[in-house]
């Protein structure tokens, strides 16, 4: 009597047999309508360039506390499976009616007509776990690649790569086509770039004072340190710049940080009672200000009305206008004599 089994969970593999011309795809549970048994099958693909033949497993069933259920071998005899195919979800390998919680899969001779691999001495290797993608960036990609079940992050690893949907592709599969939902991989992690790069926003960066453009390169400009300064405190405006130089008196203290050093024609300043002088800080202290000079270029002090520049010079200038005014006729008049002596001893002397 026959009896139609109803799926009950589906789990991929998470290791796989390197050189295997066969890689182990996932193990499905199936529970029957009528009897309630669960039936164990597993998927293979091949992933080879031939078509496979035969393939020998050995297979270890697990129930609730690790304890084993059933351990022995599978053949499947008389198939013909072509490169890029799927088999043996059709076969169940074992029934019980106990709860199964882990099948374990070792492949042992993979056969391609008279042709034979042996597995069994070749240890398998651990998958890492696919990782999950969210609920928005799923949805977003299966909308883009136009596919369901796009849940997982696409990675490529050195012994392979995983699909959206969740299938490994070995190295030996040599393919960038998903075999299960036929996406490509390399579109596909594209468009997973795509979608992530609005997510990858940097902070900005705090905002730095910007010193304004000089207009000539002798300009210098003055860093003054700012410590916070009390709300209710006024702030002074800037004097207006003298026609007189800079005094530098060693008993003037510094106004308060909330403005630049100012030029007064007279030191007799006063510090404020509320205000600490202002020390030298670095141009990257927190909150440092920076105030460009009003002055373009340097005031040259004004030289007092009663001041007569002595002239020193004037010996000098009498004789070179001497010089100018004689030099052009003497000139003119050696010339003429050593052209006259020169025609004359080429004429009479010859």
């Amino acid at each position: 009597m026959e009896e139609n089994f109803d799926p009950v969970a589906r789990t991929r593999a998470n290791y796989y047999t390197p050189g295997s011309p066969v890689q182990f795809v996932c193990v499905e549970l199936l529970k029957g309508e009528v009897s309630g048994d669960h039936a164990v099958c597993l998927t293979f693909k091949n992933i080879s360039r031939v078509t496979l033949t035969a393939l020998e497993i050995h297979f270890k069933c697990k129930g609730v506390d690790g304890v084993i259920l059933c351990e022995d071998q599978f053949e499947y005899r008389d198939i013909e499976v072509k490169p890029g195919e799927s088999f043996g979800m059709d076969d169940a390998v074992f029934v019980t009616q106990k709860a199964i919680t882990s099948v374990d899969v070792s492949l042992k001779n993979v056969y391609s007509g008279k042709k034979v691999v042996h597995l069994d001495a070749i240890k398998r290797v651990r998958l890492p776990a696919p990782r999950r993608l969210s609920p928005e960036l799923q949805k977003a990609l299966e909308a883009r690649m136009n596919r369901q079940g796009m849940k997982y992050m696409p990675q490529v690893f050195e012994n392979g790569w995983y699909c959206a949907c969740g299938s490994f592709h070995p190295k030996e599969e040599d393919t960038v086509y998903c075999s299960e939902c036929g996406c490509d991989r390399i579109l596909l992690q594209n468009a997973l770039n795509t979608l992530l790069q609005p997510e990858k926003k940097e902070p900005a960066p705090a905002a730095e004072p910007v010193c304004p453009a000089q207009s000539e390169p002798d300009e210098r400009t003055r860093v003054i340190g700012a410590d916070p300064v009390p709300p209710a405190a006024p702030v002074r405006p800037a004097a207006p710049v003298q026609d007189e130089p800079t005094r530098v008196v060693s008993s003037f203290k510094a106004e308060p940080e909330a403005e630049a050093t100012r030029v007064m024609p007279t030191p007799k300043l006063e510090k404020p009672a509320s205000f600490e002088p202002v020390l030298d800080r670095a141009a990257d202290d927190e909150g440092t200000r920076v105030i460009p000079s009003t002055r373009k270029e340097p005031v040259r002090p004004a030289e007092p009305e009663d001041y007569e520049e002595d002239e020193p010079n004037d010996a000098r200038d009498s004789v070179a206008e001497t010089l100018i005014r004689w030099v052009p006729p003497l000139t003119a008049i050696v010339c003429a004599a050593i052209a006259l002596w020169g025609f004359v001893y080429y004429q009479f002397m010859m």
